[in-house]
């Protein structure tokens, strides 16, 4: 067995190891992307709108050595994953619909979120040791240290996964009232989903997002009711999957798709003005826990602290 001394040398020196390697690669850079660029960077006159756009995507220098980090990273992590992949179908679809309804859809994501626990876990170890031998408390620090970076991957998705819904939610009702504007304007719903993800990918870029999905799939095929409970499914959303109910139930009963629409997004108005109202009511029996235990003692101290010093200084405590 490995005394702590040795313990302790042994993961600084692949601490220090990593970060050469990152280093290395971050001052080196890639020689064929910076051939790239300087193809790119070289483009004639007459190339048209494209050429300078298409210079300013790939310059910078930084930029592109933070990618080939990043870049790097994710293969690591993907290699030190492999060992580790889950098995069995269960496991591996609940993390793949977590990862989607965090808006994660890239293949390599499952096994950079594995490799991610791997990495971190050795980090978080090495971590409570340092700061268990700091503080004497050993035994505690190292599994906290090691569950900690564990824990961290499956804690920063579930964390993305809040965000990509609440994002979904506040985008929602802008896409319903942009697609009634559409289809008004003599657009079918196919072409109405294309034009609402295009417009709104800037102002809401995962509802953007999840609408050129959408059309995207009707385009290789896939039914328009399909396409449309695919998004639900997707994204686990309840609001998502309403407005793909009702369409898909507006279009089997021949009904108006704008005005289906219309009152769609009024409801969803209502129904979040009446979550605010109720956030708003439970403010006041959320705000009286701080108030009891910090404000209240503070101000008795402040207003009785002088009397209980004059009371204890008279005749007749003396």
């Amino acid at each position: 067995m490995f005394d702590e001394t040795t313990l302790l040398m042994i993961c600084a020196a692949g601490v220090v190891g990593c970060l050469a390697f990152f280093g290395l690669r971050l001052t080196m850079g890639g020689e064929d992307d910076a051939k790239l660029r300087g193809r790119l960077s070289k483009a004639p006159a007459n190339a048209g709108p494209a050429a300078p756009l298409a210079a300013a995507a790939v310059g910078g220098g930084s930029k592109a050595r933070w990618a080939a980090v990043s870049r790097t990273v994710v293969r690591l992590g993907q290699a030190a994953a492999h060992p580790f992949m889950p098995t069995s179908r269960e496991k591996v679809s609940g993390l793949r619909q977590s990862l989607n309804k965090a808006g994660l859809y890239n293949p390599s994501a499952l096994r950079a979120l594995t490799g991610a626990k791997v990495i971190l876990l050795p980090i978080g170890l090495v971590g409570g040791y340092l700061v268990g031998a700091y503080t004497d408390k050993m035994m505690l620090m190292l599994p906290v240290g090691g569950l900690v970076g564990y824990l961290a991957p499956m804690i920063w998705l579930r964390t993305r996964v809040n965000g990509n819904q609440r994002a979904l939610t506040f985008g929602l009702p802008d896409a319903l009232d942009l697609m009634v504007v559409c289809v008004e304007a003599g657009l079918t719903v196919d072409a109405a989903l294309q034009r609402v993800g295009q417009e709104l990918g800037l102002a809401h870029p995962a509802i953007g997002r999840e609408f050129g999905i959408a059309h995207m799939e009707t385009r290789v095929g896939l039914t328009r009711a399909d396409a449309l409970k695919n998004i639900g499914v997707r994204t686990g959303n309840a609001q998502l999957q309403s407005l793909a109910a009702m369409l898909v139930q507006a279009d089997r009963f021949g009904t108006s798709i704008a005005q289906a629409l219309r009152v769609h997004a009024e409801t969803m108005r209502l129904n979040r003005q009446h979550a605010a109202e109720e956030m708003a009511a439970k403010a006041s029996v959320k705000i009286s826990f701080p108030l009891v235990l910090f404000i209240f003692p503070s101000t008795f101290i402040v207003l009785c602290g002088p009397t209980i010093i004059d009371l204890m200084n008279s005749s007749l405590f003396n």
